[in-house]
């Protein structure tokens, strides 16, 4: 019952509306069956019903379902190197509700995780849903995590190492946890509700402080448990002579073309108004640092066989010539058959980009996977905070 429930949701929220004989179609379960399991999520609220008003043949007209996009919301939290984001998203990832903080990244993880599950809470309140209507919460986090432990592995920009994250949260608000690498959250995002949905696979690459990625299977795909997760295109290695890199590296594309690095090319001291890439294409360093990303660029699609790069963070407020660019110099780069199909875009999720990802790996844990009320994880304490 789970898995059809799931599969109807995910059919419903990829192709839109469909009548019963269409589901049925699409996922091999019998009429009886189905028609058992959109009762239960009629009845839940999760889905409408409408009768079709221009059915012109014998018989009843045919009734659609759609997913009730307010039916259920889910917690996007997004922690990275100093700022901190909370959404309340419902369950087509429409943001409802959004607050933020930034804090020292030598403030205490503890206190950060209290301080963000407070500003849950009161989010929660301030916004009249039920709390029995939230689903979830999905957390985005710098660095390598381990979803079968729930922590992160490391982070070298916050120094969080092995923090129990989803506990910590879950002992705090109540809500199951599921944790995600950020640029791996963003890309599902993208592959799920971004203007690339067609495509198999979507590589997500994010420059902010650090330069990375995330690469996330599409809604058509044709592959089956293909895994999703981080891409380290930061430290692919152009140069094993070159600067010294935070990971313990030398030359990786993260000396060269990331934050730090490219305001030193350009004599810069803060990522001026017109924006960090803008900047950096207005000097004598930009043919350097563009082939140095386009060398990185082009070795992670061989490899991974995208069809959809989406550019996110500094990338995505690039001017429109990097975009003319990467896609005339990218396709050169790889292989014939990864070029027939490939695109490259912006991201087309909006903003706050990285707590909409976290929101989504909730919502694929705890809604799309198994339905609403499913038993998914657990959580081991009552809520330290349910009101402001």
């Amino acid at each position: 019952m789970a898995n059809a429930t799931g599969q109807i949701l995910k059919l419903l929220r990829d192709a839109g509306p469909a009548s019963r004989a269409d589901l049925v179609r699409a996922t091999g379960l019998s009429s009886a069956g189905l028609t058992k399991v959109t009762a239960v999520l009629v009845q839940q609220g999760v889905l409408d019903e409408r009768q079709l008003d221009d059915h012109s043949g014998l018989g009843r007209p045919p009734v659609q379902l759609s997913l009730r996009a307010g039916s259920r919301h889910v917690v996007g939290i997004h922690l990275s190197a100093g700022q901190a984001c909370v959404v309340l998203s419902d369950v087509l990832l429409n943001v409802t509700a959004q607050e933020g903080f930034e804090f020292d990244i030598a403030t205490p993880v503890d206190a950060l995780i209290a301080r963000t599950a407070r500003m849950t809470s009161q989010l929660i309140e301030a916004s009249g849903v039920p709390r029995s209507r939230v689903v979830g919460i999905g957390v985005g986090l710098p660095g390598g995590v381990d979803r079968t432990r729930r922590i992160n592995i490391h982070s070298s920009f916050t120094n969080w190492t092995n923090i129990p994250f989803a506990d910590l949260f879950e002992d705090h608000l109540g809500l199951p946890v599921v944790l995600e690498h950020n640029a791996t959250a963003i890309a599902l995002a993208e592959a799920q509700f971004g203007r690339d949905r067609n495509s198999a696979r979507t590589l997500h690459v994010f420059m902010g402080r650090g330069i990375g990625a995330g690469l996330a299977q599409g809604v058509l795909s044709t592959e089956r448990g293909a895994p999703r997760g981080p891409v380290e295109i930061g430290h692919i290695v152009l140069d094993p002579e070159g600067p010294a890199c935070r990971c313990g590296g030398r030359g990786c594309l993260e000396t060269y073309f990331s934050e730090q690095p490219i305001l030193q090319r350009a004599g810069l001291d803060a990522v001026p108004p017109e924006g960090l890439i803008a900047a950096a294409m207005a000097t004598d360093a930009w043919p350097d640092l563009y082939q140095r990303f386009l060398q990185a660029l082009s070795t992670a699609v061989t490899l991974l066989s995208p069809d959809s790069v989406v550019l996110g963070g500094h990338l995505n407020a690039a001017p429109d010539r990097l975009l003319t660019d990467l896609r005339r110099d990218l396709p050169r780069r790889v292989m014939q058959a990864q070029r027939e199909n490939l695109t490259i875009n912006r991201t087309g999720l909006d903003e706050p980009v990285g707590a909409r990802g976290a929101a989504c790996v909730g919502l694929e844990a705890f809604f799309y996977r198994s339905g609403p009320g499913a038993s998914v994880g657990t959580v081991r304490t009552e809520p330290a905070y349910v009101s402001a």
